[in-house]
């Protein structure tokens, strides 16, 4: 398998009065574990696609305090088509920064991006502490074996 960048990816979550913040917590069992929602936007930017994002949140965390992360959104290209996208894996703290590693999926009626419907590809980024910004890069995942085994 060889990884092929296919974009950068800006995501950070905006302010919502409606929970008093970036993110809310629940932890209904007494420790570590929850659920959490955040909403937020973004961009991504590479040679094959360029947009704007608008996405949501719904992760867990488990007891040893790894997120899960659950998202869910919508690349609008520069373009204008739209693509659907999910976000899924782990999310590791290492002296507060958080290390992803996910699986994305990409979903398009546009012909021009209907090649996304059958890509797979990974993330792998970082959650800055402060910010709570993440910066990505996705990597398309490009089968090399002969197509006869």
């Amino acid at each position: 398998m060889r990884l092929e960048q296919l974009c950068e990816m800006e995501l950070a979550y905006r302010e919502e009065e409606a929970y008093g913040g970036k993110v809310v917590m629940v932890r209904p069992y007494a420790g570590e574990e929850g659920s959490a929602y955040g909403e937020g936007e973004g961009t991504v930017n590479g040679p094959r696609l360029k947009g704007k994002v608008r996405w949501v949140n719904h992760p867990h965390r488990r007891s040893d305090s790894v997120m899960l992360p659950n998202v869910h959104g919508i690349i609008a290209t520069e373009d204008g088509a739209i693509i659907m996208f999910s976000l899924e894996g782990r999310t590791v703290f290492n002296d507060g920064v958080g290390l992803q590693l996910l699986t994305v999926t990409l979903e398009a009626e546009d012909e021009r991006y209907r090649w996304l419907n059958n890509t797979f590809c990974v993330l792998e980024g970082i959650i800055d502490p402060v910010s709570t910004i993440v910066r990505a890069r996705i990597y398309q995942c490009i089968n090399e074996l002969p197509e006869k085994a």
